[in-house]
């Protein structure tokens, strides 16, 4: 079994665990959709932030309901004063747009497809997938579509880091514990959330959070013991802060640097 076959089946093992632990009995001999109350889950279920409805089954969360297009934060009055908070929101329907990109599990769409390519080398090679995958959604995440090139890409890393990291004194994952240490993170490429763990990438994303590091070391490193997933993200090199602090209120980011 050649290594691209083997990650595949690795990712299908990891993605099937995943939804046998989705339903679960009901001691009754009936089984119910462990997502309608799991925060993590994806596809269906209650939204734990709004308890609206998942957005990619039609009905609504806390953002845009795509049946409608009716987008609930549209309103520029301050919920606290009542006055206007001079921020406007487009309403446009859900129709009106045209996917282009979606980034909620980190570099999957770059580092994950065509890593080879999108790391510096130029042999030519078309990455026009990247817009197919940006245009793709969770659904087909899980239907695994794109889990041939996330093998291949994890394939690569692997081959071209393992060497470095252990002349680092580190130790390389393998592609085995790759897979399940950051095959839940990539596939599908949502931002997972459970609001009973502590708020810090992968789980939800706070503004600060390091998380290309957090990210290559799920991909790289055996962790565990003195290889946290913070290895990366701790080495001196990294700034300890964003250069500009962050505001307490929205819209949170800092204000752009004067020209």
């Amino acid at each position: 079994m050649n290594s691209h076959t083997f990650i595949h089946a690795m990712f299908g093992a990891v993605l099937l665990s995943a939804s046998l632990t989705a339903c679960k009995s009901d001691g009754d001999g009936s089984t119910s959709d462990a997502s309608a109350t799991d925060p993590t889950a994806t596809g269906t279920g209650t939204n734990p932030t709004t308890g609206g409805t998942d957005p990619t089954t039609g009905g609504t969360d806390g953002t845009t309901d795509p049946g409608t297009g009716t987008n609930p934060t549209s309103s520029t009055t301050d919920p606290t004063t009542g006055g206007d908070n001079g921020f406007v929101f487009a309403d446009d329907p859900y129709e009106a747009y045209t996917q282009i990109d979606r980034h909620g599990a980190v570099e999957a769409g770059t580092a994950g497809i065509r890593a080879k390519e999108g790391l510096g080398f130029n042999d030519g090679s078309d990455i026009s997938i990247r817009d197919d995958y940006n245009a793709s959604n969770p659904v087909e995440d899980i239907a695994q579509k794109w889990v041939p090139e996330i093998g291949a890409s994890v394939t690569f890393f692997h081959d071209a880091f393992d060497d470095d990291l252990m002349t680092f004194g580190l130790v390389p994952a393998t592609v085995a514990e790759t897979v399940m240490q950051a095959g839940p993170v990539i596939i599908p490429d949502t931002i997972k959330y459970d609001p009973s763990m502590p708020t810090s990438y992968p789980n939800g994303r706070k503004l600060e959070d390091p998380v290309v590091d957090i990210t290559l070391a799920a991909v790289l490193l055996k962790l565990g013991g003195n290889q946290p997933l913070t290895t990366f993200a701790d080495l001196p090199l990294n700034p300890t802060a964003n250069d500009v602090p962050f505001k307490d209120e929205f819209p949170f980011l800092a204000p752009p640097h004067a020209q």
